[in-house]
């Protein structure tokens, strides 16, 4: 599966970000250590959020997320400076995977720049310094940090740029294969090195330099025209398989011709979508304890070629003894034909004696089969001296081989822990958080009612006037807390919904209004035909932003609790935590936690909930009702630290 973005990909995002070109950047928002939304007010076309998720997935978000209420210190300072100011370009640096924002306010100029290679980074920068970086770090050549000049990475080769001439030039003075030199001599990397080879109907394994001009030609134009569909000509699409994506691209690549495709209007939304439902990373190799390994082994290594270093003196030195005659004379024969001789004649005398393997006269000694071993002589020394200095070579070679060992237990040790941590590490992850799929409807509140009818809310006052514009129609219901500024609720298919379903519905409407955040036990809502809902004022009235004139008879429904279940459902195949009313959540779901208002802070429900049902926090928070939440009762869940909510 897809799990960073292409050049290809950021060439495709960035023609949509030009949108944002004459935009003012609004405010800043960082959460999670990992997640950067910048959001942007352009004329003409409303408010737009840029969002950076994960350090490694850049689009134009087709919805806010969830976000945390105080904005964390890195966020404040960006907004110190970036509040306020124009986007004046928007643009990808060469061909590398580099956004670049150029923005500006009076005299001052700075640039945002996002970097989705490695584990990704933003940094701001004004007059050549960075300001502030979502991360620091520091390599060989530059360092991103506060206050030093921010240096790009060293650029390569940028296939927008080329003409065929030096296209031709690089493809044919590499060495490698016509993908491999694609993908990293012309840096377009491995998927579309084998869609341009694909294109051109040339096999990719061929050596590049083997390539005819025609070849050539081919894989030039196939390449020039993927680089003018990503920066002009987008069909973006989710590349499907077993009915799970596995790609996302911002054009249509021959390679997945045989593939179901799921396309988009937008790449940001096709992006939005794919990087929603990715589950999370697989566990990789550790790569400190895959470097201990490596140590560990060649630590072993070396300690087994000690030991045998030390067992072959000691051999050496015991067939010496085994043969203490013949050692000896031959010894006294070598010290008498090699004195007074130079090095060249010692060599021409001792090489033709029995039993000599070889010669080194400017070591004095020689190679020679003693008792059918191979062994070492000085033949300046004795049999003693001889024996003598082959056990002292042996006991340092055990010195040696004591130091490895305990250098090698001590690498051992090291490697255990990193193990016993990653093995940790990979438990908390099987029972770790997993998001559940997202659906078009979450950017509203919702519930499934009882009789699997679709409910939605709005979540402010913007959302309220999308909500009943695009899906309140003629077989719709609306429905309506009878409370001031609650949200916009539109029961879909709502004609043929009946009369708990409606309630259901009511319910939904009252407890996401303000009567939760009071801490009321019930309430009143109620619900009217779509023709009985209208922006219309009255003469002399205003309408404000989210709110609608209801006309006509209101079919209310009085004493309504205010309690709400979070459960989990199952919708199209994929598992959902949902939050509604009690009674649509006890239909289609055996695990689930009944809610009322309390004084207990929303967040610390929001967590054991999230913790329950083995899902991130953020899910939870976004379907809870406004205001402190109390879990009063539960269902085949296991809420830690339950005990200190019971009624």
């Amino acid at each position: 599966m897809k799990d960073e973005m292409s050049a290809f990909d950021i060439l495709a995002m960035t023609t949509e970000m030009q949108s944002l070109v004459g935009g003012y950047l609004d405010k800043v928002f960082h959460w999670e250590g990992k997640n950067v939304l910048l959001r942007v007010n352009s004329p003409g076309q409303g408010r737009k959020e840029v969002m950076l998720q994960d350090l490694q997935w850049l689009y134009l978000a087709p919805e806010r997320p969830e976000m945390p209420d105080i904005p964390s210190q890195f966020a404040v300072n960006l907004r110190k400076y970036l509040t306020n100011c124009r986007i004046a370009s928007v643009r990808q640096r060469e061909f590398d995977r580099i956004v670049v924002m150029e923005l500006e306010k009076g005299p001052s100029r700075y640039q945002v720049i996002i970097e989705l290679f490695g584990d990704g980074n933003l940094i701001v920068v004004s007059e050549g310094k960075v300001l502030n970086a979502v991360i620091s770090r520091k390599w060989r050549h530059r360092e991103v940090r506060p206050g030093v000049e921010y240096v790009f990475p060293q650029p390569r080769f940028n296939p927008r740029e080329m003409d065929e001439a030096s296209f031709r030039k690089t493809v044919l003075n590499s060495s490698s294969d016509a993908v491999r030199t694609l993908a990293t001599a012309v840096n377009v990397g491995g998927q579309y090195a084998e869609e341009a080879c694909l294109r051109a109907g040339v096999e990719k394994n061929r050596k590049a330099k083997e390539l005819s001009e025609d070849d050539v030609h081919k894989i030039y134009e196939a390449l020039s025209m993927m680089l003018a569909e990503a920066s002009s000509k987008l069909r973006p699409r989710e590349v499907m398989e077993g009915g799970k994506a596995v790609d996302v691209t911002p054009i249509p690549l021959m390679q997945y011709a045989t593939k179901e495709a799921r396309e988009h209007g937008t790449f940001s939304d096709a992006l939005h979508t794919y990087v929603s439902n990715l589950e999370g990373p697989e566990e990789k190799e550790d790569p400190e304890a895959k470097r201990l390994q490596r140590q560990l082994d060649q630590q072993r290594t070396a300690i087994e070629a000690q030991l045998a270093e030390a067992r072959g003196y000691t051999e050496q030195a015991e067939a010496i003894y085994s043969d203490y005659m013949g050692t000896d004379a031959m010894l006294k024969k070598l010290a008498k034909i090699t004195q007074g001789l130079n090095w060249e004649r010692t060599v021409e005398a001792v090489k033709p004696l029995p039993d000599i393997l070889s010669v080194d006269p400017e070591k004095h000694s020689v190679t020679a089969t003693i008792a059918e071993k191979s062994v070492l002589l000085d033949y300046t020394l004795g049999v003693e001296g001889n024996a003598n200095a082959l056990y002292q070579r042996a006991k340092e070679a055990k010195d040696k081989m004591q130091g490895a060992k305990e250098a090698m237990a001590e690498t051992e040790k090291k490697l255990a822990k990193v193990l016993k941590e990653g093995e940790m590490r990979r438990q908390a992850v099987k029972k770790a958080v997993r998001k559940t799929k997202e659906f078009w409807f979450e950017r509203y509140k919702w519930f499934i009612t009882s009789g699997g009818r679709l409910v939605l809310a709005g979540r402010d006052a913007h959302s309220n006037d999308q909500l009943v514009k695009k899906h309140l129609k003629a077989t719709e219901r609306f429905a309506h807390a009878d409370v001031h500024g609650a949200p916009s609720v539109v029961v879909t298919d709502g004609n043929n919904a009946s009369e708990e379903e409606m309630r259901e519905a009511c319910a939904f409407a009252l407890a996401h209004s303000k009567a939760w955040t009071a801490g009321a036990s019930e309430g009143t809502a109620y619900w009217v035909l779509p023709d009985q809902v209208s922006k219309m004022a009255q003469a002399g009235e205003f309408v404000p932003r989210g709110a609608f004139v209801i006309r006509g008879k209101r079919n209310y429904l009085y004493h309504l609790p205010l309690e709400l279940a979070v459960g989990e459902i199952d919708y199209e195949g994929e598992r959902k935590i949902m939050c509604g009313p009690v009674s649509s959540i006890e239909e289609r779901s055996v695990k689930y936690a009944i809610i009322v208002p309390g004084k207990s802070e929303r967040s610390k429900a929001s967590s054991q909930l999230a913790k329950a049902f083995e899902v991130p926090e953020e899910e939870i928070s976004r379907i809870l009702p406004p205001g402190d939440v109390v879990i009063a009762e539960t269902e085949g869940l296991r809420i830690e630290g339950m005990a200190q909510y019971a009624h």
